[in-house]
């Protein structure tokens, strides 16, 4: 059966999508190999160019940024990672809590970076901006509320989009090219838009139809070849809908598969994996390095989401963990911006975590806190601090740091400043965007 890609629609694709990719949760998981599945008929729907689709989401041109996010997962304190080395009150807070002034990397005549000589040399170069102060009124502490409040963008707990994706949805409407937003790993909620959704890619292995998956998964595959042979009524409306379906999954990775290069199973991947692995040894390299294939290979990706499963959740052993975890971050970013090359101009990294840590020193680490800073890097955003540092002197009813800057004014400013996306269709209520971008 021929596909027509023209006549099928980014919305239908995604109403039938969960049939071959019902494995990975219903997310668009997108393996690196163009081959068809056992039993199915061969498709004629090549691979597609990045000159396809609508206008709004052709490769991002000169004038287009690009957006990499980078989540801190665990909540990352801030007061050691962004140090007032001169203020008496951060020693009597941070007394026991082992931060080495060798570590420090003086960016001002207040504040230091932990770790991350990467970051002071950006600021030096006015390419990074430090967000202090960022959260929310009630924020309840929790990992999970608080990062789905984060991903969706709203304190509205029945949201069901996230801000990403009611940002791209809004520049490719619900037929937009699925490669405009890209997740490395798990699809982020953050990119789930109205009628629309970003792909999830893995960072490594390929699915389907690769040879682990068809391993793995041999139901699903028996399932689809039913469907796709005599097993099903010739001409069905739901055999051809899988058909169809199927056809754009695999239009899509070997899109995907052009620009990063092999990443299946087979002769190549271990020089990728190596390549890859130049990175360091933590997971947000090999991450970091897959999106600047992406991004070199041409793609019209807009919005990156990448996690870095650091675990900045510091209740103990802080003093030896955050220093390494700040580390694995300073050196993925430096590698991935000189891997860039001539794509550097045109990305913008940003880091987001779900809450801050408390101000006072456990004994080996902190708790749960409030206020967090973010950081912002790339030649395009307005380097300096943004917001007004959280006072060492006044908490919450809780005994924590009180908000300075509301985390959706944060998201607003890099919606409007790099994607050129309003403030309104991506967050909710009147904004005041955050000038992020020069």
């Amino acid at each position: 059966m021929s596909v027509d890609r023209s006549s099928m629609s980014r919305r239908r694709f995604l109403r039938l999508g969960g049939a071959a990719t019902v494995a990975a949760g219903g997310a668009a998981w997108l393996g690196l190999s163009g081959e068809d599945p056992p039993g199915a008929p061969p498709t004629t729907a090549g691979p597609a160019t990045t000159g396809e689709g609508s206008a709004a989401v052709r490769a991002a041109g000169a004038g287009e940024l690009i957006l990499v996010t980078i989540q801190l997962e665990g909540g990352l304190d801030f007061l050691d990672t962004v140090v007032p080395r001169e203020s008496a009150r951060y020693r009597d807070l941070r007394r026991e809590s082992g931060v080495e002034e060798s570590a420090l990397h003086a960016i001002d005549a207040d504040f230091s970076l932990h770790a991350m000589p990467h970051l002071a040399d950006r600021w030096a170069a006015g390419e990074l901006a430090i967000v202090h102060g960022v959260g929310w009124a009630d924020s309840t502490l929790s990992h999970f509320e608080d990062t789905d409040v984060w991903e969706h963008g709203t304190v509205d707990p029945a949201a069901t989009t996230g801000w990403l994706g009611r940002s791209l949805a809004h520049l490719g409407g619900s037929d937009g090219d699925p490669l405009l937003g890209v997740s490395l790993g798990r699809l982020s909620p953050s990119m789930r838009g109205p009628e629309w959704s970003a792909v999830a890619i893995p960072e490594e292995g390929a699915m389907p139809w690769t040879a682990e998956f068809v391993e793995e998964h041999p139901e699903l595959v028996r399932g689809y070849a039913d469907l796709t042979s005599g097993s099903s009524a010739a001409g069905s409306s739901l055999a051809d809908q899988v058909r169809a379906s199927q056809a754009l999954v695999q239009d899509v990775a070997g899109r995907v598969e052009g620009a990063a290069g092999s990443m299946a199973p087979g002769a190549d991947r271990e020089d990728d994996l190596e390549e890859l692995d130049e990175y360091g040894e933590g997971g947000l390299g090999r991450r970091l390095g897959l999106v600047a294939r992406l991004i070199r290979g041409g793609l019209p990706t807009r919005a990156f989401h990448v996690p870095h499963g650091g675990d900045f959740d510091t209740h103990a052993r802080q003093a030896q963990l955050l220093p390494m975890h700040l580390g694995e971050l300073d050196s993925a970013i430096r590698r991935f911006q000189s891997d860039l090359g001539e794509h550097r101009d045109r990305v913008v990294i940003a880091t987001w975590t779900e809450f801050g840590r408390r101000p006072d020193w456990n004994g080996d680490g902190t708790e749960h806190g409030t206020a967090g800073t973010q950081f912002v890097v790339g030649p395009t955003v307005q380097g300096g601090h943004h917001g007004e540092p959280v006072s060492l002197r006044r908490f919450d009813r809780d005994d924590n740091f009180v908000v300075t800057a509301d985390f959706r004014d944060y998201l607003a400013g890099l919606s409007e400043g790099v994607l050129g996306v309003p403030a309104d269709a991506a967050l909710e209520g009147r904004r005041r965007p955050m000038g992020l971008v020069a």
